[in-house]
């Protein structure tokens, strides 16, 4: 078919005569009333497109004049959704059976290919409907699609980031688990055969109703839907759909005729299988016109009588490309046996790895909210898709086996590779195809299961996809993330939103699996073909970037300049990178063509030439020469021209005496600069001749050489030689490191380990002493000092060696050889090393099982504790786990310095239940049978993160159920381990080794010991009833400790504190008196015997009664008494002779007017009574009266001064005086004088009058 049509292209021009040009005219693009543009853009679930009209009419007679033969081809013209008209030479591909075809003439279809752009195919239907076209770009931008929406009215579009999202379908089809998917080169599509398969579609009353109500009306349309769904199977799986013969015969018009009713899967086989019959179609649908739904009845049913009709699409608008691909075509691709890709939840199909909704025709893209990659779907398989319709296809025989001159492309092997985390890398493939005429275009997908949602998509995932699929590009490399995130500095991504990029890179070790799939887009009958390749990204180096030129920067072309990178242990093993490239963008980092070094030493570090490439948007990629991972610097740079430019390949050079060295590079002027210019060295090493040739140059380009003899005259050094360029007016100047190397070659002085070193660590690196004259060394690493059996051997070019494939308990040697440009020296003396013994044991968790609740979403913990400090050599973790849906849990272990590796997650959709070792070197687990996952498997991450910690401390395993229902339990949980060093004797297992730590050997497991080993007995925990007495009253020291014990022992008890401090036997009760109050330490000892009970100590606090503290606040009327109480339970409270008691600690009193007597006390006597007097009145008063000594004279206000005269019953002066206050009261002296009544007058300040009193 390919040659066939080579042989049409190359009279392609006899075509393009009267209907080509005459087209032309047929399409006029039209703008639509707003309405009616809003209705169809509505209708097919678009944001925008090109409106066109078209001379119907002209347009199919062009067509009906169409050569009888097959093979004939025309051009007809089609308007893209930017309006330009393309020119396309078609051919027929008829869609209905020959008989079908006869009795309906006017419903065909066409294929065929631009004249304008070879890449892009065509496929289109033509009825008395209309025109419906799609068509393909090679270059892997969304399809355009051709849509009649009215009239002689067509809209062109495509399927871009900014269409309509959430179109609400549902495919009920049920998945089948599947094994994991071969991580191998697929073959896929390259048998040279077209698959034809009969297909049998109904059409709903409904249906036909929709699309105008007549028989051929819905044929119509059936006929538009599979011309393009035969555009994709034909590339993708070289496979072709036939309507056959009695298709109308299925198609109902009436809907209370029709034979659908609500279950649809089976109502479409039983018509199917009564009307058309069983054996007269391989492939059965039916077409419906309801909510958007579908459902393919069974996953994998072509050919298979009972079960191959059963499928169905419905929507309330059955055309257009999303009813004919995301609808249509998705539930074929399940009758051909493939399961979803989308990973939003678990399916258990190990075929789930698209993140999210995914994007290809297996997918859910648009809808499935949050969780949308985008919002539409992609009119390609996925790769993890084609492998699985090819298996099945494989395994069935009802097609119609059509021959293809078509020969499959073939892929150059790729390989695997190990990348540092968090850093970009780019996959690139190679292939070709000996057709000539074929299009090749390439996909690279993730192709890793694992369920990935929005929520959890991000560069810590252990498991699923970190980079979503993209169409087919005649590009045969992606960069990972994608070059505009890179430039960015955004190599991660969480929480992505929908049509964003959803790509990260892991910042976690993790194993990811990619697919290059190669299509060569042949018209009637693709090939495709693939390979595998496996990215393992390593936790221990990275992120490799580049730290120069990190700021806007001008640089002056042949200016000298260093690029400076973090290498982040991409040098050393698994990694292993140890030379880069240094590449130079000139177009804000779109390409990277301009080499500056090549294969140059992973060091961190190199000088270039600035070329001669004027830009604002310079950009620098160092990337690793044999690896995939690179970095590009975090800004734009600008180089400016230089008016003379000295272009020398590298600035290093090696030289052996007394060879000479002969340096050629080009002298480089600007166009317009034509002054001589002189090339010297400035100041060269004495005795070294150095001359140029030529020694002056004035044309551009110009090869001139440095001539550097007589190298034997200097001693071996590395010198730097400046080379300068002079003219009239500018000079430039280049300096050059030039390495002359004699015939000598010391041997190399071996440093570590050091010779006869026991007991070394397999992974300890060999270092030597660094010497400035070698350029690299040579490794060698034996178990024989003849060196008759390397083990290992390699070329570094730093003075460190880190070995991979040493065993423990071994005795190694090791040498080393210098190399430079003069050659190679001999290999050195060697050092001999024995590396310590590889030791394991199993250890298993306590406390098992545990329960993983249904409610809610627990995590629950498992850990076993190691007392060894032995680093560890290798891992295996054992593990028994019952749950329904697996799927629900992830799985984790986390040693003791805190690194976690994830064991399962997400895996293996609702089977159950888990029984297996997870070791590193098995295979990886496949989610098949009961337990879903059982033997020795592969976890989703690595063990050997774990190698060269300590095993010291407490491992522990989590199990999260992310799901709420479905529960089970954790049965089991140990570890297989193994050290470097031996495990220490402790047949007891009582935590003491018995190699000399262990006193007391034999202990029962599960006892108690102490430090030395011996057994340590403690009291129950209710052994001892304690009761403390506090003291009676402050300072009486009657505190008292009573101790009851439980057991029948001789008990022997210290009590210390607060001066006290007393030893005392005692076996049934103890009890000491007499105590202050205070804080004591009682600690007890017992035996029975033979017995020693481990001391048990404990605190008491002897307390006493608090100090009775009452502070008083009258009102400021003087009519109420605040009384705030502290110190006891119950208060009694005497005012004015009135009792009254209250726990209160706060209350108020009322008062009488003149003088209060207020008294308080609590319970204890000891705590002694609070008095207090309070007087009240505007006006003086005296008391007490009557009283018998002394009164006291209230004076109603403070005075300084009063004077005072006391008078007796009869009015004689008896007492006068004047005294000095400063108060509102004073007492008055009646001592000296008898009893009787007396009457006192008094005057002080504005106070005065006369009181009578009476003494006692």
């Amino acid at each position: 078919m390919a040659t066939k049509l080579r042989l049409v292209f190359s009279i392609t021009i006899l075509f393009l005569s009267f209907y080509g040009t005459a087209q032309r005219n047929f399409w006029k693009q039209e703008a639509l009333q707003n309405d009616v543009k809003g209705k169809m853009l509505e209708r097919f679930e678009l944001k925008k497109g090109k409106a066109f009209s078209l001379d119907e009419k002209a347009f199919k007679r062009g067509l009906e004049t169409f050569p009888a033969a097959k093979s004939s081809f025309k051009t007809v013209y089609f308007p893209d959704e930017n309006g330009e008209l393309i020119p396309f030479l078609v051919s027929e591909a008829q869609v209905l059976a020959p008989e079908l075809a006869a009795k309906y003439p006017s419903i065909k279809s066409y294929k065929g290919r631009s004249l304008k752009n070879a890449n892009d195919v065509i496929r289109f239907s033509v009825s008395h409907k209309g025109i419906q076209s799609m068509v393909v770009h090679g270059d892997g931008q969304s399809s355009t699609f051709l849509q009649k929406v009215g009239e002689n009215a067509y809209m062109a579009y495509n399927r871009d980031a900014n269409s309509t999202e959430d179109i609400d379908f549902i495919c009920d089809t049920g998945s089948i688990a599947g094994k994991q998917l071969q991580t191998t080169t697929q073959k896929l599509v390259n048998d040279k055969i077209l698959r034809k398969f009969r297909l049998a579609v109904s059409a709903s009353a409904e249906y036909t109703q929709f699309h105008g109500g007549e028989v051929v009306d819905a044929l119509a349309a059936i006929n538009a839907t599979v011309t393009r769904i035969n555009q994709v199977f034909e590339r993708d799986l070289a496979v072709t759909l036939q309507l056959v013969a009695n298709t109308d015969e299925v198609i109902f018009t009436d809907e209370e005729k029709d034979p659908y009713d609500g279950n649809l899967n089976s109502e479409v086989q039983n018509t199917l299988r009564n009307i058309i019959g069983e054996e007269n179609y391989d492939i059965g649908h039916l077409f419906h016109d309801d909510d958007p739904g579908g459902n393919a009845g069974f996953v994998g049913s072509v050919c298979v009588d009972d079960k191959k009709g059963s499928a169905y699409a419905s929507s309330p608008s059955p055309e257009g490309d999303l009813y004919d691909l995301d609808f249509v075509a998705h539930e074929m691709g399940h009758q051909l046996g493939a399961n979803h890709t989308w990973s939003f939840e678990s399916e258990g199909t190990q075929v789930q790895a698209e993140p999210a909704s995914g994007t290809t025709i297996m997918g859910y893209a648009g809808i499935t909210g949050v969780n949308n990659v985008a919002s539409n779907g992609s009119d390609y398989f996925h790769h993890n898709s084609i492998v699985q319709i090819s298996s099945y296809l494989a395994s069935i025989g009802c097609a119609e086996i059509m021959n293809l001159d078509n020969n499959p492309p073939a892929i150059i092997p790729i390989g695997n590779f190990v990348i540092p985390r968090s850093t970009a890398f780019i996959l690139e493939g190679s292939a070709s195809d000996p057709d000539s005429g074929d299009v090749l275009s390439y996909t690279w997908e993730q192709i890793d299961d694992g369920v990935v949602t929005q929520a959890t998509f991000g560069p810590t995932n252990p498991s699923g996809a970190n980079f979503r699929s993209l169409p087919p590009s005649l590009s045969p490399k992606r960069y990972f993330p994608k070059l505009t995130s890179i430039l960015s500095g955004n190599l991660t991504q969480t929480m992505p939103l929908v049509n964003s990029n959803w790509e990260t890179v892991s910042d976690v070790g993790r194993e990811m699996n990619f697919a290059l799939t190669v299509r060569d887009n042949a018209l009637g009958g693709g090939q495709v073909v693939s390979d595998v390749v496996n990215v393992a990204v390593v936790g221990g180096a990275g992120p490799f970037i580049v730290t120069s030129q990190a700021e806007s920067e001008t640089y002056i072309a042949g200016d000298v300049q260093h690029i400076i990178w973090d290498v982040a242990e991409t040098h050393k093993a698994p990694v292993l990178a140890q030379t880069v490239d240094i590449l130079l963008s000139t177009d804000d980092g779109l390409t990277f063509p301009i080499v500056l070094a090549e294969d140059v030493p992973n060091d961190g570090d190199h000088k270039i030439i600035v070329p001669n490439n004027p830009t604002s948007k310079a950009r620098i990629m160092v990337r690793a020469h044999d690896n995939i991972f690179f970095a590009v610097n975090t800004a734009n740079f600008s180089i400016t021209a230089s008016q003379i430019l000295l272009d020398f390949d590298k600035l290093e050079y090696e030289v052996c005496q007394p060879d000479d060295l002969v340096v050629t590079f080009n002298y480089e002027p600007v166009l317009d600069f034509t002054e001589e210019t002189t090339f010297t060295v400035v100041s060269p090493p004495t005795g070294l001749d150095i001359t140029f040739f030529p020694e002056t140059a004035t044309s551009n380009n110009t090869s001139v050489d440095l001539i550097l003899s007589n190298t034997g005259a200097v001693s071996e050094d590395n010198y730097n030689i400046e080379v300068l360029a002079t003219s009239s007016s500018v000079t430039k100047k280049v300096v050059l490191e030039v390495s002359i190397y004699d015939a000598d070659f010391p041997d190399v002085a071996l440093l570590s380990p050091a010779n006869g070193l026991e007991d070394t660590s397999t992974g300890m690196p060999l270092e030597w002493e660094s010497d400035s004259s070698y350029t690299s060394y040579e490794v060698e690493i034996s178990t024989d000092t003849s060196f008759n059996t390397i083990v290992e051997s390699a070329t570094v070019f730093s003075n460190t060696y880190r070995p991979s494939g040493l065993i423990n308990a071994t005795t190694y040697f090791w040498r080393v050889k210098p190399i430079n440009a003069c050659g190679d020296g001999d290999f050195g003396p060697p050092f001999g090393f024995t590396t310590v013994q590889f030791s394991c044991k199993n250890k298993e968790s306590d406390g098992l099982p545990i329960e993983i609740t249904p409610i809610g979403k627990p995590t629950i913990t498992s850990s076993i504790t190691f007392l060894e400090d032995l680093p560890l050599a290798d891992i295996n973790v054992n593990l028994t786990v019952d749950h329904t849906f697996l799927s629900d849990l992830a799985i984790s272990l986390t040693s003791p310095a805190g690194t976690t590796v994830v064991l399962v997650s997400s895996s293996c959709g609702d089977l159950e239940n888990i029984n297996a070792t997870f070791d590193d070197d098995a295979d990886s687990f496949e989610c098949d049978g009961k337990p879903a996952i059982s033997g020795t498997v592969k976890p989703l991450g690595s063990l050997d993160a774990f190698k060269g910690e300590s095993i010291l401390g407490k491992w522990v395993l989590e199990v999260s159920d992310n799901v709420q229902s479905d529960g089970g339990a954790l049965r089991a949980f140990s570890l297989d381990v193994c050290v470097e060093g031996e495990f220490r004797p402790d047949a007891d297992k009582d935590g003491i080794y018995d190699d000399g730590d262990d006193a007391c050997l034999g202990t029962a497991e599960g006892q108690e010991v102490d430090a030395n080993g011996c057994a340590v007995y403690r009291f129950p925990s209710t052994n001892f009833s304690i009761s403390v007495q506090s003291e009676s009253c402050r300072n009486n020291n009657d505190g008292q400790l009573s101790i009851v014990p439980q057991i029948d022992l001789e008990y022997s008890v210290t009590v210390t504190g607060n001066g006290v401090n007393i030893t005392e036997d005692f076996s049934r009760t103890y009890t000491l008196e007499n105590l202050a109050a205070g804080t004591y330490m009682a600690c007890i000892n017992g035996t029975d015997g033979s017995l020693k009970y481990l001391e048990h100590c404990f605190e008491v606090v002897v307390t006493q009664p608090e100090p009775l503290v009452v502070t008083s606040k009258t009102s400021q009327d003087g009519k109420y008494v605040q009384l705030n109480l502290q110190g006891a339970a119950i208060y009694t409270i005497d005012l004015n002779g009135e009792l009254l008691q209250t726990e209160a600690s706060e209350l108020f009193l009322p008062l009488q007017n003149g003088s209060n007597s207020l008294k308080v006390y609590g319970e204890l006597p000891c705590q002694g009574v609070y008095v207090e007097k309070f007087i009240t009145s505007d006006q003086p008063f005296i008391y007490p009266n009557p009283f018998r000594a002394s009164t006291n004279i209230f004076l109603g206000m403070v005075v300084e001064k009063v004077e005072i005269t006391i008078y007796g019953a009869s009015g004689q002066l008896v007492k006068s005086g004047s005294y000095i206050v400063d108060s509102a009261e004073m007492t008055l002296d009646f001592d000296a004088l008898p009893a009787g009544m007396y009457f006192v007058n008094f005057i002080g300040g504005k106070v005065q009058g006369t009181l009578k009193v009476i003494k006692q």
